[in-house]
């Protein structure tokens, strides 16, 4: 029996029985992988944090067949500041509602392991509601270059208007359209200091990604529901 080591994030959990949990992680050098935690919620002695939703955790497994089975585990991080602010939690959960739709079972991408990392780190610290909305296109954005989707000619932001659902249609006027130039760019840094780029305008960029990526992807992922509950606009 090989033992492995290496460290993911817990992207999705779910209590069964009455004293285990099935959990989905998103692992740096293995993928997305989902295993059962026996007896974990009953337990005095083993780090519950560790195996709870939004952690980023070390793990010590061995695969059995096609499964993977966790023999021991020790919290990293458990982003206190995220779990903490509610309007935090959304948007990391946000990401994660993402995530488990897009990744495939064992399928790796490092890349995107690396920004969601990045991504919790910075909204762990921040306190600046327009760079965590920033934030959440910049990981819109790389999911779409990993997912092989981005648009031909990053010049013609027309392209990412497709066919959706009336309700999720997204009015792209001019202010959207130089926040999306400048993300496909990577010139964020003029959204960021230039206070004519309201909140309200990156919320619908963010939607037009959304909405881009829905359509490509056959996912169904929400910021209305998730993020803001509805929109007001």
């Amino acid at each position: 029996m090989i033992f492995l080591r290496g460290k993911g994030i817990i992207i999705a959990k779910k209590d069964i029985e009455e004293a285990d949990r099935y959990i989905s992680i998103f692992m740096e050098d293995y993928g997305k992988v989902s295993t059962v935690i026996k007896g974990i919620r009953k337990s005095k002695k083993r780090d519950k944090t560790a195996v709870d939703i939004l952690s980023l955790t070390e793990f010590q497994f061995y695969k059995k067949n096609d499964s993977l089975i966790i023999s021991s585990f020790s919290t990293v991080k458990d982003y206190i500041g995220i779990k903490s602010d509610i309007d935090k939690i959304n948007i990391a959960f946000y990401m994660f509602s993402i995530l488990n739709q897009v990744l495939v079972e064992n399928g790796r991408n490092r890349k995107i392991y690396e920004v969601l990392e990045k991504s919790l780190d910075y909204l762990d610290k921040s306190n600046d509601n327009k760079k965590n909305y920033l934030l959440i296109l910049f990981f819109l954005n790389t999911l779409i270059k990993e997912e092989g989707i981005s648009i031909e000619d990053n010049t013609n932001i027309e392209e990412l208007q497709v066919d959706v659902q009336p309700q999720r249609k997204v009015e792209m006027d001019n202010m959207v359209k130089e926040i999306l130039q400048y993300l496909f760019k990577d010139n964020l840094k003029v959204v960021i200091d230039n206070e004519k780029y309201k909140i309200d305008f990156i919320k619908k960029a963010i939607l037009v990604l959304e909405n881009y990526i829905n359509f490509n992807l056959d996912t169904n992922i929400n910021a209305q529901k998730i993020l803001w509950g509805a929109l007001l606009w």
